[in-house]
């Protein structure tokens, strides 16, 4: 089966449900990766990808400089390699001469560090914090001849979109068997961001997505007392995939089918089993962009609790916390596992981890002091207001499930008048039916980096996000220009990220 025909067989993926054994699903993707282009970047992908390196770059810096885990967390790898590897990669807001499996390592756990990184609802993941560490280290390590900027944009893409892909197959199911989707995907949409940049061939691409079926990890544990764990996830994920790339490199064999295989990632990682479809997961490949629907987020805390956030600060501000008798929250049953769960460090959090998965945190502190405090909201763990309204939140599993969609709630808050008020939110702000305006996404960069980069250095950074207007009128120059021409002869730009972070 040649590449097209597999990923654009018929016009729509086939309805078999299951894993069908004969679809060779990891072929296509290492054939994908190893032949696609940067002309099928779109005007309004590149401003989407632009917005998401932007809040991203935001992020990173912001848990660079503030968060609690980045201290111990930069002295152990520092004790392993001194002198960073010796390297020309940079860690965000820290420094450079990294190794880039280092530096990777660093900003793949930073963006993950304050619970603030995009999130792709469908897959249930946080896309870009492997994604864009791994494609800015491989970037930033190579020769600048080599450095062209839509290659590095179309290899964040890439990443993407095989990380939102194999969540999504993986879906929800995979929490309950313990695992993170965002690191068990990401791995291998870090390799693809590395292979893209590297112009690896798709055997080679194989046999790293073949290894890396030996490093896929993610332990959802980190519950149980708001452990570290979960930041460095997409840290490792980065940093085994660019050693599964160096080995596949070397002619280290790799795994067949590893994404396919009976015994292979999908098979292992998740229970969802008739749930999948293989033709789903590779149909429309480089046209039709599913990561687009990641969507950015407005509050450091998981993604599960932001309908509730932004229930909860609207309501404080027209009701008093004394007001209130009990309030119910209605949530999807697998969100009400990692955020809902009624258990001592759920309902009065200790650790900033725990705060982060905490309905009952989130909703009392929003309706107490506002949904916009961002990382302050963590300075209030052991506030008695906060302690005392969360004894009245009860968490239960919604019986209306497509109400909530995958990220909504429903609240109902009972008064000590005897009043009652319902209200449901089925998106949360940042998804496409209720956007991140370009204001918003711009204001939260500024604010994340404002107490350690001078406005200069955020105008710089600023200016490297192209607007809607100006990607236009870039392709319509760039096919003026280089319309006969192959696409290893166009025009070359040096990656506008690598030289700002």
């Amino acid at each position: 089966m040649t590449l097209d025909g597999a990923v654009n067989a018929g016009s729509k993926p086939s309805d078999k449900p299951g894993l069908e054994s004969s679809l060779p699903v990891t072929s296509i993707l290492a054939e994908w990766v190893a032949s696609v282009e940067p002309s099928v970047i779109t005007p309004s992908v590149r401003v989407k990808v632009n917005e998401l390196i932007l809040d991203y770059l935001g992020i990173t810096a912001a848990a660079a400089k503030t968060s609690e885990s980045t201290p111990p967390i930069v002295a152990a790898i520092s004790s392993l390699s001194p002198g960073h590897g010796n390297g020309n990669c940079t860690v965000v807001a820290t420094g450079s001469g990294y190794a880039p499996h280092i530096a990777a390592l660093l900003n793949g756990t930073f963006a993950h560090s304050l619970d603030f990184d995009d999130t792709h609802a469908p897959s249930t993941l946080h896309p870009g914090v492997t994604s864009i560490s791994a494609a800015l280290a491989c970037a930033e390590s190579l020769s600048e001849s080599r450095q062209d900027n839509d290659r590095f944009l179309l290899s964040v893409m890439v990443a993407y979109e095989i990380t939102c892909r194999l969540g999504t197959e993986l879906g929800y199911a995979a929490y309950s068997r313990g695992f993170h989707n965002t690191s068990t995907a990401g791995i291998f949409g870090a390799i693809g961001a590395i292979s893209v940049l590297k112009r690896l061939s798709a055997a080679t691409v194989a046999n790293a997505f073949g290894l890396a079926g030996s490093r896929a990890a993610g332990s959802m544990q980190y519950l149980d007392n708001g452990s570290h764990n979960k930041r460095l996830h997409p840290g490792f994920a980065c940093h085994d995939a660019f050693v599964c790339v160096a080995l596949a490199e070397q002619g280290v064999i790799g795994a067949t089918r590893i994404i396919e295989g009976k015994m292979g990632f999908l098979h292992a990682y998740s229970p969802a089993g008739d749930a999948m479809n293989l033709s789903r997961l590779v149909h429309g490949l480089g046209s039709d962009w599913r990561f687009t629907a990641t969507a950015l987020k407005p509050y450091p805390a998981c993604r599960m609790t932001h309908s509730v956030i932004e229930i909860a600060g609207d309501m404080g501000q027209k009701h008093a916390a004394k007001e209130v008798k009990r309030i119910e929250i209605r949530l999807k049953t697998a969100n009400m596992s990692l955020v809902g769960e009624r258990t001592p460090n759920k309902v009065h959090p200790k650790t900033e981890v725990d705060g982060q998965f905490s309905a009952y945190f989130q909703c009392a502190h929003a309706w107490l002091y506002g949904s916009d405090q961002g990382v302050q909201a963590y300075t209030r763990l052991d506030d008695r207001d906060i302690y005392e309204l969360s004894d009245k939140i009860e968490c239960v599993v919604d019986n209306d499930e497509p109400a909530t969609a995958e990220m909504g709630c429903a609240v109902r808050v009972e008064f000590e008048n005897g009043k009652r008020e319902d209200i449901k939110m089925k998106y949360p702000l940042g998804e496409k039916e209720h956007p991140f305006k370009r204001e918003q996404v711009e204001k939260k960069f500024r604010v994340l980096v404002a107490a350690f980069w001078d406005e200069e250095r955020r105008g710089k950074v600023m200016e490297a996000k192209e607007t809607a207007s100006e990607a236009k009128e870039s392709e319509k120059d760039n096919e003026q220009q280089d319309e006969k021409q192959p696409d290893n002869q166009r025009q070359k730009s040096k990656s506008k990220y690598s030289n700002l972070i």
